[in-house]
């Protein structure tokens, strides 16, 4: 399969990883980048940069459309005046398909970064789920992580908060415990990193043996001790309201983006 990247962010640089690691071919992926410094990282792994108008030299099975939301339609129709016949794949955020000039030949897809270790979760839909071209792209994305075939298009805004974004807000969580951390270990960031990785790889450890989180909290607190008043409050400051909330207003935010274009 040959695919190639308009556009080479972050989101198209963790697929990239995730497919270079799966054993496929350099010379299978081709980018379109016009930031010299993201090219120059390209070039590094082995990957050809290419001009858009040079697209149609190439058949590609499927042209990934990474691009910022702002650019995206008409770097959409500037790929098919030059090759026609392309399917594009698009990783935009916010965009739906009808929005673009072709939609019965667009896939859209909404990847997240863990991707890069081959741990992604992508949710992808197309009008023709049964064409070639969608089971080429689930096929690529399979190679990457996990896939969900959406049913409805709408799906997306929800997929998009709490795959697509919600990475995020753990990071943000895991942020505060590497801060509190640092307080205790000061001056030894080489130990502290090799904890937090530690610390962090033990909880996907431990889910995927007790994958039920109150049986994993049960094991951990016990009644009256220091665990059972740090969970008392998070309780009482709201944690799940405050997390619903930011899942809330990042899917209202893919709506308004949709809505914008």
């Amino acid at each position: 399969m040959k695919i190639c990247f308009v556009g080479c962010g972050n989101i198209a640089q963790a697929i990239i990883d995730g497919l270079l690691k799966s054993g496929i071919a350099t010379s299978n992926i081709a980018c379109v980048e016009r930031n010299e410094k993201r090219a120059k990282l390209l070039r590094a792994q082995c990957l050809q940069i290419i001009e858009l108008e040079k697209i149609s030299l190439i058949d590609f099975n499927l042209i990934i459309l990474a691009v910022k939301p702002k650019d995206a339609l008409s770097a959409e129709k500037n790929i098919f005046k030059l090759a026609p016949n392309a399917t594009i794949l698009t990783v935009v955020a916010g965009i739906s398909i009808k929005k673009y000039s072709q939609p019965d030949a667009i896939i859209r897809a909404m990847p997240n970064t863990a991707c890069a270790f081959r741990k992604g979760i992508t949710g992808i839909y197309a009008k023709d789920q049964n064409c070639t071209a969608f089971k080429n792209a689930v096929s690529l994305f399979r190679k990457v992580g996990h896939v969900l075939e959406l049913k409805s298009e709408n799906e997306m805004h929800r997929f998009t908060s709490i795959i697509g974004s919600g990475q995020a807000f753990l990071y943000q969580v895991l942020n505060i415990y590497l801060q509190e951390l640092e307080k205790i270990l000061p001056n030894q960031e080489t130990d502290i990193k090799l904890i937090f990785e530690d610390f962090v790889g033990s909880l996907g450890d431990a889910f995927s043996q007790e994958q039920n989180f109150e049986s994993l909290i049960n094991k951990i607190k016990s009644p009256g001790g220091t665990t059972q008043a740090g969970l008392e409050s998070l309780e009482m400051n709201g944690l799940s309201k405050i997390l619903l909330e930011a899942f809330e207003a990042a899917e209202d935010r893919s709506m308004k983006i949709s809505n914008e274009q």
